[in-house]
């Protein structure tokens, strides 16, 4: 019997569909804790303004602390783990990554944003056996082991007619001008599109639809199976892969994105994929006329969540 345990943020499902295929192994017992679940309350404005002082003089938190009380207990009195994987582990405190280590033979952790984007993880380090992370840059430069995300679904049904050609769905970030910049684009060339940006506080745009909460996952199927194409933007000190490429990948959809690194890639195919400059938006109609082409399954294994499964757990 391998124990696992996956401990992270909300994933907006991406999380499930790996917890899923883990359940579904024999002798495989899996444990998820989901920390952005445990919200603190403050027992009085006493206590507010206490914490007040904590983080600014003691450089502590009593969210924090109570984060970790809630994670750690989670674990008291169940076997000694194989394996506990931390997401996000700049989100806990150190000394209960530390503790972490007594409760498992392997503490891994996933670094899915790059270093530089979040340079406390540079310092953590040390605490696991090993770290993952996509970004080929902190791989090399800090001696980390390199995993893209995974395919977590594979769907190839197509409708008769295809609601739209493009489809992009982001948060509202230092993208947005790119995806307006492009949507543009499409609009100037009839290009049917459908863009959505997520936004707390939502606005009226003439080129985008703007929405106050996340789709799930299985809205945003809806959304890729009736587009031809997905479109993605790189975020800045970002040269991993997102998410969005493997859903083109799993869907069988061609991709528009700004990630120049994709073309290091095996799955790379020029009739699937578009690199095109964020600086000056161009997209060739041939593009949108050439047919998918089908990519080969051996090609796509390692990319899959049982590949992934594969490479990090070995079961």
């Amino acid at each position: 019997m391998k124990r696992i345990t996956l401990i992270g943020p909300n994933s907006f499902g991406y999380l499930d569909f790996l917890i899923t295929a883990l359940q579904a192994k024999q002798d495989v017992e899996v444990t998820y804790i989901n920390y952005s679940v445990f919200k603190y309350s403050y027992s009085s404005k006493l206590e507010n303004l206490k914490n007040v002082f904590i983080k600014a003089f003691l450089n502590k938190n009593i969210k924090d602390s109570y984060k970790s009380k809630c994670i750690l207990d989670c674990l008291s009195g169940k076997a000694k783990q194989d394996f506990i994987v931390l997401i996000r582990p700049d989100k806990i405190e150190k000394k209960t990554l530390l503790k972490l280590k007594n409760y498992t033979e392997n503490l891994f952790a996933f670094y899915f944003d790059a270093i530089a984007k979040f340079p406390k993880k540079k310092e953590l380090i040390p605490i696991f056996d090993k770290v993952y992370s996509y970004e080929k840059d902190d791989v090399e430069t800090y001696g980390l082991e390199f995993i893209t995300n995974y395919i977590y679904d594979f769907d190839d049904k197509k409708p008769e007619i295809f609601s739209y050609k493009v489809f992009n769905i982001s948060s509202y970030d230092s993208r947005f001008k790119t995806l307006k910049n492009i949507a543009e684009f499409l609009k100037k060339n009839h290009i049917k599109y459908n863009i959505i940006v997520r936004k707390e506080i939502v606005f009226n745009d003439d080129l985008v639809t703007v929405v106050p909460e996340y789709l799930p996952l299985n809205e945003v199927k809806k959304h890729i199976l009736n587009s031809e194409i997905l479109l993605d933007i790189q975020k800045g000190n970002q040269k991993g892969l997102s998410f969005r490429v493997f859903e083109a990948l799993g869907y069988n959809k061609k991709l528009i994105t700004t990630n120049k690194d994709i073309i290091n890639y095996n799955f790379y195919n020029s009739n699937n994929i578009l690199v095109i400059n964020s600086e000056n938006i161009d997209i060739p109609s041939s593009f949108f006329n050439i047919p998918y082409t089908e990519i080969d399954k051996d090609i796509l294994f390692p990319y899959t969540l049982e590949g992934w499964i594969q490479k990090v757990f070995s079961v």
